[in-house]
C-alpha cells in the first residue's frame, strides 16, 4: 500500500494547509467560535445528503456499464464505484482509472472498453453542475463569461469524441507514427466505446441524473448554513457550490484542494455577502463533507474486499511519479 499511502499522506498535508489558509483568511479566533457554535444534531442529515449523492451516481455507472453490455455483480459493482472514490484525491481524478483496473482484473474486461465510463461520468456531471450553476444567474451576474467558456469548450470536446468523422483522422495519424502505432487498437476500442455513451439519449439521461444527484450536495451545504445559524438561499447555495466544484475539476489539483475551497469563500464574502468566518466555516464543513467524507467511503469500500488492495497497491504512482 506504499504508494497509495504516500498519495493520501501529501493530500492530507495539502488538505490541512488549505484548511488553515482558508482560517487565517477570516479571522482564526472567530473563526473556530464559529466552529463551535455549529449544531452538530446537522452533521448526520448532511452526510445523509451527500451519501444519496454517491448512490444516484452510482445508477449513473450502471447505466454506463449496460450501455457497454459490461455485466458485473451489483455488489461488486457498488464495491468497486465506491472504492473509487478514495482516489477523488488523485490529481484531476486520474486515479478513478482504478475502477477500470478492477473490472479487468475480476471480470476480464479490458481498459480501453471501460476506461470511457469514467469520462463520460465526468462530462455528464460537469454538465449537470453548469445547469445547477445557471441558477446562480437568477441572483447574480457573476461567472457568465467562465459558464460560457466551460461550456463551449465541453461541447466541442462532446462532439470530437462522439462523431468519428472528426476524430477519425486523429486515430488514423497515431496508426502512422511509430512508438503511437502500437496502440492504435486500444485507441479505436476507446473512441468506440466513448461514442456509444456520448449518445443523445444516454447522455440525457446522465445529465438529469447529475443535476438530480449533486442537488443534494447543494442541499446539504444549505443545511451547513441553518446549522451554523445563518441564512442564505438555497439558490445561493447551489450556485457557490456547483460553481466552485467546476472550478475545482478545471484546477486539476488533488480533489480541487485549494481551487474549490477558495472559490467556495470567495464567492460567499465577495458575491453572497456572508461574514468571513461563516463562509471559512461552512468551506471547512461542506469539503470534510463531499470530499473528505467520500475518501473516507472510498477506503472503507476497499478495506471489505482485501483482496483488491494488493490490484491498488501494484497500480498506485507516488506523489513523485503523478
Amino acid at each position: 500500500m506504499s504508494g497509495l499511502n504516500r498519495t493520501l499522506i501529501w493530500t492530507v498535508i495539502l488538505g490541512v494547509v488549505t484548511i488553515v489558509l482558508v482560517s487565517f483568511l477570516a479571522d482564526f479566533e472567530d473563526t473556530v467560535q464559529a466552529l463551535r457554535n455549529f449544531k452538530i444534531v446537522y452533521l448526520p442529515f448532511i452526510l445523509i445528503l451527500t451519501f444519496i449523492n454517491y448512490l444516484l451516481r452510482f445508477v449513473k455507472w450502471q447505466f454506463f456499464l449496460k450501455q457497454l453490455d459490461i455485466e458485473v455483480p451489483i455488489k461488486d459493482s457498488f464495491a468497486i464505484f465506491l472504492s473509487g472514490l478514495a482516489m477523488s484525491v488523485t490529481p484531476g481524478k486520474v486515479g478513478e482509472i482504478l475502477k477500470s483496473l478492477l473490472l479487468k482484473e475480476l471480470r476480464g474486461v479490458s481498459i480501453s472498453r471501460s476506461a470511457p465510463i469514467i469520462f463520460a461520468v465526468r462530462l455528464s456531471d460537469g454538465f449537470a453542475l453548469l445547469i445547477l450553476s445557471l441558477t446562480g444567474l437568477l441572483t447574480f451576474t457573476y461567472g457568465r463569461e467562465a459558464l460560457g467558456a466551460t461550456a463551449v469548450v465541453m461541447i466541442l470536446v462532446l462532439i470530437a469524441v462522439s462523431n468519428p468523422r472528426l476524430h477519425g483522422p486523429f486515430v488514423r495519424l497515431c496508426s502512422r507514427l511509430p512508438v503511437v502505432n502500437k496502440f492504435t487498437g486500444v485507441l479505436e476500442n476507446l473512441m468506440e466505446s466513448a461514442g456509444q455513451l456520448m449518445r443523445p439519449k444516454a447522455l440525457l439521461i446522465t445529465i438529469f441524473l447529475g443535476i438530480v444527484s449533486w442537488s443534494f450536495e447543494c442541499i446539504a451545504f444549505y443545511l451547513v448554513f441553518i446549522g451554523l445559524g445563518y441564512k442564505i438561499s438555497i439558490l445561493s447555495a447551489t450556485f457557490v457550490l456547483a460553481f466552485s466544484s467546476i472550478v475545482g475539476a478545471v484546477s486539476m489539483l488533488p480533489g480541487g484542494l485549494g481551487a474549490a475551497e477558495g472559490s467556495i469563500m470567495g464567492l460567499l464574502v465577495k458575491i453572497v455577502g456572508v461574514p468571513s468566518d461563516i463562509a471559512a466555516v461552512s468551506t471547512i464543513l461542506i469539503r470534510f463533507c463531499t470530499l473528505w467524507f467520500g475518501v473516507l467511503v472510498g477506503l472503507a469500500a476497499l478495506w471489505t474486499r482485501r483482496g483488491w488492495i494488493k490490484i491498488v497497491s501494484a497500480q498506485t504512482p507516488s506523489p513523485a511519479k503523478q
